[in-house]
Order: C-alpha cells, then sequence, then structure tokens
C-alpha cells in the first residue's frame, strides 16, 4: 500500500514545478479588447506569446515582456513596454490600455479546442485567437 500512495504524493510538487497549463503556451493575436462601462478602445494589431513562465508580444510598433503564472484559470500576469530602439519614435513604447488590461486580468478561458483565449479582468475583457505554437524551453 505505501507503493501506491508514493506516486499521488508527489503528484502536487511536480504540478508545481509547471509555469502555466500546456494550452496556454503559444502565439495569439488579440481579436477584441471590450472594456465594461467606457467607449470602445481602438487598438492596433497586438499579439501575445506565451512561453513557459515568460509572456512577450507586441502592440503596434512596441513590443513588451513580461512574466505569467497560471493554474486552475486563474492568470496572473505582469507586462511592461519594452524601451524602443535608439533612434525609433512609438507611441506603444509607453504603458497604455492594452498593458493595464493584460495587467487586471485574473482569471482566463480557453477553447476546447484551444484555438480562443479569453482573459478577464473586473473591468475588461481581452480575446485572443491562436495564430502559432511555441514549446517551452526546459530550465
Amino acid at each position: 500500500m505505501r507503493f501506491l500512495m508514493l506516486p499521488f504524493l508527489l503528484l502536487p510538487s511536480i504540478a508545481a514545478a509547471q509555469s502555466v497549463p500546456a494550452p496556454l503556451n503559444g502565439i495569439w493575436q488579440l481579436r477584441d479588447m471590450k472594456v465594461f462601462g467606457k467607449a470602445e478602445t481602438t487598438l492596433p494589431p497586438a499579439q501575445l506569446v506565451i512561453s513557459g513562465k515568460q509572456v512577450g508580444g507586441k502592440i503596434g510598433c512596441g513590443t513588451y515582456s513580461g512574466t505569467v503564472a497560471a493554474a486552475n484559470n486563474k492568470i496572473e500576469i505582469q507586462a511592461k513596454p519594452l524601451p524602443p530602439r535608439p533612434n525609433e519614435r512609438c507611441l506603444y513604447a509607453l504603458p497604455g490600455a492594452f498593458h493595464a488590461a493584460l495587467n487586471a486580468s485574473g482569471s482566463y478561458v480557453i477553447s476546447g479546442d484551444t484555438k480562443l483565449l479569453v482573459l478577464f479582468s473586473k473591468t475588461t475583457r481581452l480575446t485572443f485567437e491562436r495564430i502559432g505554437y511555441v514549446t517551452p524551453a526546459k530550465p
């Protein structure tokens, strides 16, 4: 009986070592951003890339990066815009509505076919469509 219990005791520690559920890893294109109770926000094309514990992407001419942790349909993202190249000017290199919505996200839903990802906060809903896959690097 002791030998049968050992694998079950190891499962929680294995699950804790993984950063995000596998279906979240990928390249996602923003389809829609809804801010509840406010006027529609028009955004340029935006992408979200999730790979392991890292998140990054681009919005318009700007790029951003940060960290992500997710489990049981809860998500925590900490993303910041990256500075532009020295000879480049980019409005989206500053923190904006998109970055705030990403960082405020507290839960997510992914479709059964893993083609759609929806991030929710108390005030915003971001809908993404999968446009690619990534395999996280092994630590």
